[in-house]
């Protein structure tokens, strides 16, 4: 140790040697008998004081024998250092006590989706204390957390920057202390990719002097990795500038409508997700999920609503896909034109084989309407293991393709056999374990034999795979550099020939469109839609909550129109102008 250190050292010693002795995991070897690695690969590096960890984005320390720390009736203090290497990366813990899936749910200190130190506090649900400091990629930061039994203070390079009451003691659960991510009963997520150094907790809390006093400025820095982490080499969906932080610097589209499709009344189906939109013969045609309460619960149909006035009023409910006796439902799926004929293909599961990880007997029913009868009537299953979200795009060999998710939660696409669309082969994506597939919703765009597919995936960016023999073999997915939440988009191609892609921008508060330039294959150019919280679901429901999200989209004389949740109960439209949409 240099003089320097031993000094400092010293002085420590002195002046904490009243307290009681900290937890203290020094992060200098990924060999530590204190912790154990899960999930990804650990390699030492310089750090505070001699060396540090720095973890791939993908890997969790558990520290063994942790359940009890900081379940003191005092409170407790932590210190940790963190050198965060991207803030693009979703929500990246730095150190927690929680496992979600078995409802362990005690506190963890973060670095959030909009690049802010956050503490989250389990007090009935989450409550939040924010830190004004941004970290910096590469830079040092000493992340402090005091608990007392009346209040929560997030410090942060020796400053407190953040206060919040304590209206309830914190749980005491089994959960383990994890340091970088979160071992959720297996699935490992919301991962530090960085460094962390020198961690520390007290089973008490220390008082404004003691935390000052516990920092000191560092100036090394760490060299920046070339590629964001996850097992491979990022893909290149975006080629514009680069994309900021906040996304109230990311301008809206000019001349965009919004309006609503549909709002559920006390007496009707109060949850809907996923619409889908579509213009035949002037008519203007949407439909969604609907179910009487919770998300892919019993009963649920797909129901819809026509406009023929270009979206300015609608016309009554009509069911589409019905509702069933026993455990089989429809939900939502695709809608769209197909030899002069109004088409949708719905997800259809509950019963039947195959037993999926997510859900049972996946398989899609077609529904077609016949005009003379003005009924919509089955076609009966047409594709199996495959969730369909995208209206089919046409391949270069005469066959047809769309993006979804199968039984598993996992990224697949069906393709049809040539023009017939009552037959249809369903292909797996490949994925690294990174991927953390969860919902894997799946989008696709062919051009010729080319297909590429956008995929909803973990460390807060789009996945990326693509196909070069009209989809029957695909590359492994890997991550993208556009920023992307766990959520459903939507991928096309212009009548201007330019690429888009309609998405969430780092949570579901934002819903924005990206495109290309026309002929790329790549995203250079991004408006917002939608930005804010959306209102408050009116009724309760499972999954609910502000957002805007799940869109549809479909061009037709000169305009777009986008269909998306909100708040997973009501169904809006937003109709954007293709000339706002000209690459500058």
């Amino acid at each position: 140790m240099n003089p320097i250190s031993f000094l400092t050292a010293s002085v420590w010693m002195l002046f904490f040697g009243s307290l009681q002795a900290a937890q203290h995991w020094k992060l200098e070897s990924p060999k530590d008998p204190t912790f154990a690695i899960k999930g990804g690969v650990v390699q030492s590096a310089k750090g505070v004081e001699g060396g540090s960890l720095a973890l791939d984005g993908v890997a969790v320390l558990e520290v063994k024998e942790s359940a009890k720390l900081g379940h003191g009736g005092k409170g407790f203090t932590l210190v940790a250092w963190v050198n965060p290497y991207t803030l693009n990366a979703g929500q990246q813990m730095i150190v927690a006590k929680n496992v979600y899936s078995r409802n362990q749910r005690e506190w963890g200190v973060m670095i959030d989706k909009d690049g802010r130190f956050r503490l989250y506090l389990r007090q009935g649900g989450w409550q939040t204390v924010t830190a004004e400091t941004r970290p910096k990629p590469g830079h040092w930061h000493q992340v402090g957390v005091v608990v007392t039994p009346q209040r929560a203070e997030l410090w942060i390079n020796g400053k407190r920057e953040g206060v919040g009451a304590m209206k309830h003691p914190l749980p005491q659960t089994a959960a383990s202390l994890t340091f970088g991510g979160v071992n959720d009963g297996g699935q490992i997520w919301q991962n530090l990719f960085g460094a962390l150094d020198e961690i520390r907790l007290w089973d008490s809390p220390l008082n404004e002097t003691e935390m000052s006093a516990r920092y000191r400025p560092v100036k090394a820095t760490h060299r920046l990795p070339k590629h964001l982490p996850l097992g491979g080499e990022v893909f290149s969906l975006w080629n514009g500038p680069e994309l900021p932080a906040d996304p109230e610097r990311i301008p809206f589209a000019a001349g965009i409508q919004h309006s609503t499709i549909h709002r559920p009344a006390e007496d009707g189906y109060k949850f809907l997700h996923g619409a889908a939109i579509v213009i035949h013969r002037g008519v203007l045609y949407a439909n969604w999920a609907n179910s009487p309460t919770n998300e892919n619960g019993p009963h649920e149909t797909l129901q819809g609503r026509r406009s023929r006035d270009g979206g300015k009023t609608w016309e009554p409910l009509e069911v589409v896909g019905p509702g069933f006796k026993g455990a089989d439902r429809h939900s939502h799926g695709v809608l769209f034109r197909h030899r002069d004929e109004l088409w949708t293909i719905c997800s259809r599961f509950g019963t039947g084989e195959p037993n999926g990880r997510r859900f049972r007997g996946l398989r899609g029913e077609a529904f077609v309407l016949d005009e003379k009868a003005n009924q919509w009537k089955s076609r009966g299953i047409v594709m199996r293991n495959c969730w369909p979200y995208d209206e089919p795009v046409r391949m270069g060999n005469g066959s047809y393709i769309t993006g979804g998710q199968d039984k598993d939660g996992y990224p697949v696409v069906a393709m049809s056999r040539g023009d017939d669309f009552t037959k249809w082969d369903s292909v797996l994506i490949p994925f690294p374990p990174q991927l953390k597939p969860s919902f894997a919703e799946t989008t696709v765009w062919a051009d010729g034999a080319h297909v590429l597919a956008v995929i909803r995936g973990g460390a807060g960016v789009a996945w990326v795979s693509t196909s070069d023999d009209h989809g029957k073999t695909w590359a492994k997915a890997r991550p993208s550099n556009l920023p992307m939440p766990r959520a459903k988009a939507y991928l096309g191609r212009l009548s201007t020939n330019q690429l888009y892609l309609v998405s969430n921008y780092r949570n579901r508060d934002t819903l924005c469109i990206s495109v290309g330039k026309p002929g790329a294959k790549t995203l250079s150019h991004m408006w917002r839609l939608r930005h804010g919280k959306s209102g408050p679901p009116r009724f309760p429901g499972h999954a609910k909550g502000k957002q805007w999200s799940y869109p549809y989209a479909h061009e037709h004389e000169g305009k777009l129109y986008v269909a998306y949740s909100i708040g997973k109960e009501d169904c809006g439209l937003t109709v954007v102008p293709l000339a706002s949409l000209a690459h500058p």
